[in-house]
């Protein structure tokens, strides 16, 4: 196994020119432009845990030197990176799922109902923020 890092700085600096170019996007809502930064951050966390498991790159995880990587076989590195992998698409996956589905439904279906009780009938005066 070689010592590499030139996939890992190849990641980091897409990572950042992304994040870069979503948050200097012209987008005037706020919420969406949140969730577009979170959905690409779970998309391309995965994929460097993808690029650990198929590279067995372990030692690009933190606690894992080079020479312990070397020292052990390529099936136990493959383990290694894909409990990894699973442990942590799972968790992205069912971040995703609540990340996209309750912004969706605080903002379109939350806004719409506070909306129709509290400013609609008078409960509190009708401000700006709506």
């Amino acid at each position: 196994m070689k010592k590499s890092y030139k996939g890992f700085m190849a990641w980091l600096v897409l990572f950042c020119v992304g994040v870069l170019a979503i948050i200097f996007m012209d987008i005037k809502n706020i919420d969406l432009v949140g969730l577009v930064l979170g959905n690409y951050m779970f998309i391309t966390l995965a994929i460097l845990t993808g690029m650990i498991y198929k590279n067995e790159a372990i030692y690009w995880y933190t606690g894992i030197s080079y020479q312990e990587a070397c020292a052990v076989t390529s099936k136990q590195r493959k383990e290694y990176a894909y409990k990894h992998f699973i442990r942590f698409f799972y968790n992205m996956f069912i971040v995703f799922i609540l990340f996209n589905n309750s912004l969706f439904f605080i903002i379109f279906i939350w806004n719409e109902y506070d909306n129709l009780l509290f400013v609609n009938y008078g409960v509190c005066p009708k401000h700006d923020i709506y």
